[in-house]
């Protein structure tokens, strides 16, 4: 029991969109694929659903990234891109108005947005994207873990069950829940516009909900008394770069990529 609440405090301390979505995610296109693992070749008629289901395909089996190898990893990496590329998101303004974000959405593939290991051929990463206009008091150290989330240094696999953001438009706020095999852990908060870039989310968390088992707590004070020492109560931001009616593309301010769906059994674990 102790260790199960130790962990839960270390989920509260997690940074935004990071927190379940500091899970990891990714990969869409219908291409010919060569014999090259990660190179991806695309007929320029194949349509945004076909891209879609390729990249659903890409990304399942991973145990929602854990498990993902090197060349899977850039194969999901370059089908993310070319999604990103070419069908952008919108600015996020545009996505509040028409409420095309709001509901639940089911993380599916978390990983870093970059690869740094031995071997890799630049000619096979297609992948460009790069923290810009970064935020005052708003950390983008890299995260490296995949198919987990990271929180206080600890890495608390959530391989067995996608979290599930949930953006509540009528009350500006965006929720992240997590089901652990002995705990249920709810972080949420507001979340406003950035300045510094259109697609973005300012997320500050100020709710944190324990259940474990049939002890309940409350933690949200912990976001205050962080915020008092950084100066700020915002934890996090997310960038929206792609999104359709069933899947979300996000960057975090850490480097994540992740992939959301809207139908959670979309993607096989």
């Amino acid at each position: 029991m102790r260790s199960n609440l130790l962990l839960v405090l270390f989920l509260c301390g997690l940074q935004t969109a990071e927190a379940l979505q500091n899970l990891q995610l990714p990969k869409v296109f219908q291409m010919f694929q060569s014999k090259e693992a990660g190179v991806i070749q695309t007929d320029q008629t194949t349509s945004r659903v076909d891209l879609e289901k390729e990249l659903i395909r890409s990304i399942s089996n991973t145990e929602y990234g854990k498990s993902a190898s090197l060349s899977n990893q850039i194969e999901v990496l370059n089908r993310v891109s070319q999604l990103e590329s070419e069908f952008p998101a919108p600015p996020l303004q545009n996505i509040l108005e028409d409420g095309s974000i709001d509901g639940t959405w089911y993380l599916q593939y978390t990983a870093p947005s970059e690869i740094e290991a031995d071997g890799i051929d630049g000619d096979k990463l297609k992948s460009s994207w790069e923290v810009k206009d970064a935020e005052e008091n708003i950390t983008t150290k890299r995260f490296e873990a995949k198919g987990s989330v990271s929180a206080g240094g600890i890495d608390v696999d959530v391989s067995n069950k996608p979290p599930k953001q949930i953006f509540d438009l009528s009350q500006n706020s965006v929720y992240n829940e997590v089901v652990l095999p002995k705990a249920f852990v709810r972080v949420g908060g507001s979340f406003r516009l950035s300045e510094n870039n259109e697609k973005r989310a300012i997320v500050s968390f100020n709710q944190c909900t324990i259940d474990l088992n049939f002890i309940k707590l409350d933690l949200g004070f912990l976001f205050g008394v962080i915020g008092f020492f950084k100066g700020t109560t915002e934890n996090g931001w997310l960038e929206t770069t792609y999104l359709s009616d069933n899947v979300r593309i996000g960057r975090g301010n850490k480097g994540s990529m992740f992939v959301l769906t809207r139908d959670e059994g979309s993607v096989a674990p």
